[in-house]
């Protein structure tokens, strides 16, 4: 049972049907801006992302490739929560590379602001049930269908906890 959603009964690695190859078509067709957000000055901040109700969480692959994705973030005492599989690509990423690009986006993924540098990483499940009150706050209706259907489904879902902290000059890329 999961510690933040009682209602919550994942399969470990279960994902959602056809994940994997609707992250390949969403990374194909994404727009040019979120293809480009690492070339932006970085003079973005979390205010931004509470203005606008979806955020563009860019990771990075083990060549530096950054892997822009489009979220739902919620921001509560400086960091920003969101949910995920805990199998899919950004989670991957986030553990080897904790950096990440955070900015303001529509549903597609276009940026709609500056990003700023910050870092991630998958909360442990005693650390779930406040990142699970911050997006339900946050998101209301439209997210709780969203999680009674992962709940159906038994997806194995997770938190990401996303802190602002800019990177030691050394570790900039894009």
């Amino acid at each position: 049972m999961s510690a933040a959603r009682a209602t919550a009964h994942p399969v470990p690695g279960r994902r959602l049907p056809a994940a994997i190859p609707g992250a390949r078509l969403a990374a194909r067709t994404a727009p040019k801006g979120a293809r480009t957000i690492t070339d932006v000055p970085r003079t973005g901040s979390i205010g931004d992302i509470r203005a606008h109700k979806r955020a563009l969480v860019v990771t990075y692959r083990k060549d530096g490739t950054p892997v822009p994705t489009p979220v739902w973030a919620a921001e509560d005492g400086g960091c920003l929560y969101v949910r995920s599989e805990r199998t899919c690509g950004k989670v991957k990423r986030l553990r080897k590379d904790p950096r990440v690009l955070i900015a303001p986006c529509t549903v597609r993924g276009k940026p709609l602001g500056p990003p700023f540098e910050a870092t991630g990483r998958l909360l442990e499940p005693d650390e779930e049930p406040r990142a699970e009150r911050v997006l339900a706050s946050r998101y209301g209706p439209g997210r709780a269908l969203f999680e009674w259907a992962m709940d159906r489904l038994r997806i194995d879902m997770g938190y990401l906890e996303i802190t602002i902290d800019p990177w030691p000059s050394d570790a900039q890329v894009g």
